[in-house]
């Protein structure tokens, strides 16, 4: 057992300064007030919040989830750590289907092998199949249509692994594909979509429950025509993906989303890409991020939302979506924090109740 002091424990419905979390077998067994005299495993002086968790990581550094190597996936692991991330999902993008089938398989390697980094939840389809209008950085040749046979064979290729999978409700045959996934125990996302109201609307009312990085590579809302945007905002069904890194959003659209969702329906995402040696994005200004989600918290504060919400939107919330015990600082639930300085920036990551990274 791990008994840690904390000097101020902060989550969406408490607060606490200063606290001590008792773990054992890598979760929470209890929070309380400190008790007089008793002696402590590890102090963490400033504020800390449940670790955080990113549904959508397509790559760090000189390695990319899409290299399909088990070895730069523990790689990327071990450096999301420093981003205060506990847990993630392996991003794969747009490509032919053997590229898709490696990385799955590679991703299921890592998984099963558990290096020292954060964990892998499983994996995330972004596409192939999406909008050809709003495919942003993915490449067009490779987008096509949801074939029953080839949907079958990414999501079924190792049982559960598929966790999430990003697609475009108005691609013909996108009904039947929103219906495997859920089938597959997955979340279905609206993303890289040129959905009008409706069809937005239709996905989620037949199970959706997700749009990935919302405003970004869909249509962007008119007031006579709200679109994907309008209904994603109106629903209090689907959970919205935001893309905090000062660049793919403006700060008063991340606050407009905040206010309009509410934190529980906000999920912050990093997007992180591979790059190149140079330090150059291996593609376009906008083909994901070079930035972590422990920055994408700090930048959300700095936008003006408060820091229990920012935090909760990068750990409570995709935990909920995915199903896992994460993102609350109470009994039952991973015994993964973050400690952040005045400006909401990761100094210490704990892991499993133990010192996992610090600045």
């Amino acid at each position: 057992m791990a008994r840690i002091w904390c000097g101020r424990l902060l989550t969406p419905d408490t607060i606490l300064s200063p606290a001590v979390v008792e773990t054992s077998d890598g979760l929470i067994r209890e929070v309380r007030e400190p008790e007089p005299g008793e002696r402590h495993d590890l102090r963490l002086e400033g504020t800390v919040l449940p670790a955080y968790v990113d549904l959508q990581v397509n790559g760090m550094g000189s390695h990319s989830v899409a290299d399909a190597d088990p070895r730069a996936l523990g790689a990327i692991s071990e450096a999301l750590l420093a981003a205060g991330v506990t847990a993630w999902l392996p991003t794969i993008v747009t490509c032919p289907e053997p590229d898709r089938i490696a990385a799955l398989d590679a991703v299921a390697e890592a998984r099963t092998a558990r290096g020292r980094g954060a964990r892998i939840l499983g994996a995330h389809l972004e596409g192939p199949w999406i909008s050809p209008a709003r495919a942003g950085a993915h490449r067009v040749g490779w987008v096509c249509e949801p074939v029953a046979e080839v949907v079958e064979r990414s999501l079924t290729r190792h049982e559960g692994l598929v966790r999430l999978v990003t697609f475009a409700p108005e691609v013909a045959g996108a009904s039947d594909l929103l219906g495997e996934v859920l089938r597959a125990g997955a979340v279905a996302s609206l993303g890289h979509t040129n959905a009008d109201h409706a069809q937005a609307s239709a996905a989620i009312a037949a199970g959706a429950r997700m749009a990935t990085h919302l405003f970004n590579a869909m249509r962007p809302p008119h007031h006579r025509d709200p679109g994907i945007v309008g209904a994603v905002l109106d629903d209090a069904l689907v959970t919205a993906s935001l893309i905090c890194d000062g660049v793919h959003l403006h700060d008063v659209m991340v606050r407009l989303a905040f206010r309009a969702k509410g934190w529980e329906r906000m999920a912050l995402v990093s997007d992180a890409v591979a790059t190149r040696p140079d330090g150059t994005l291996r593609a376009d200004a906008l083909a994901g991020s070079r930035s972590t989600l422990g920055e994408g918290v700090s930048n959300a504060v700095r936008a003006w939302v408060p820091l229990e919400q920012a935090a909760a939107a990068a750990s409570l919330v995709p935990s909920r979506l995915l199903g896992v015990a994460r993102g609350r600082a109470q009994p039952g639930s991973a015994a993964d924090l973050v400690m952040v300085d005045d400006a909401a920036r990761p100094v210490a990551t704990v892991m499993d109740g133990a010192l996992a990274w610090e600045r």
